[in-house]
């Protein structure tokens, strides 16, 4: 069974999140609110994963108490936070957790995330229909969500529904029409289509939409996944 610890220092959104991840068939192997008890419960435990709260209680932030359990362990840590500043984020690259989540919880991207990081970890996909993508995006059809690695791809509807159409043909390119139809229920304007797309490639910095001149566009999948 995968194991999961959470370190919280406020019991309600933890006894939340533990329900969530029990509901779904995960292990809650403990709820601990400092550092000193977190690296008792990894030694006890061997979590697959911790769920860190940046702000616990003690001396030591969730930061810092990453970083001492990275003397012993390689579980897999994602980082739960209000928000998301630069210092955080360098946090994570430098113990190399596998991303953040940011509070309020959000139940499906909180599953998803999980499911994702379990999958990539046991070698499967979990039962969850993943399409890879070039860059090392993936997007999971039925939380309709776009990763990077396993960290949430923050995009606006729009966009998202261009990816979903397009990785739902994943071998063959959307036409233009069909893509106004699905997206814009059929008003013609290609320049709001050429608008999402330039936001697509500005956030993701990678190029996994190809552009058929005339005709449509393609994603790029991964091929060195087998899913």
């Amino acid at each position: 069974m995968y194991k999961i610890l959470i370190v919280e220092d406020e019991l309600i959104p933890a006894e939340y999140l533990k329900s969530i991840l029990e509901t779904r068939g995960w292990e809650v192997v403990a709820i601990v609110d400092n550092c000193k008890d977190t690296i008792k419960s990894v030694k006890k435990y061997k979590p697959n994963l911790i769920l860190m709260d940046i702000m616990i209680n003690g001396s030591k932030s969730g930061c810092e108490t990453a970083i001492e359990i990275r003397k012993t362990s390689n579980c897999a840590i994602i980082f739960t936070t209000s928000y998301a500043n630069e210092e955080m984020i360098s946090y994570a690259m430098e113990i190399q957790a596998e991303g953040y989540m940011i509070k309020p919880y959000n139940e499906k991207e909180i599953i998803a995330t999980i499911s994702l990081l379990s999958a990539k970890q046991n070698g499967n996909n979990n039962h969850f229909k993943i399409t890879r993508l070039i860059g090392g995006f993936s997007y999971i059809h039925e939380s309709n969500l776009l990763y990077k690695d396993a960290q949430i791809v923050k995009l606006g509807p729009k966009a998202i529904k261009l990816i979903q159409i397009l990785c739902s043909h994943r071998d063959k390119f959307v036409s233009y029409k069909k893509l106004y139809e699905y997206i814009w229920e059929g008003e013609i304007n290609l320049k709001k289509l050429q608008m999402v797309v330039y936001r697509i490639r500005e956030v993701c910095e990678v190029d996994f939409l190809e552009n058929i001149n005339g005709v449509g566009y393609q994603i790029k999948i991964d091929h060195s996944f087998h899913d």
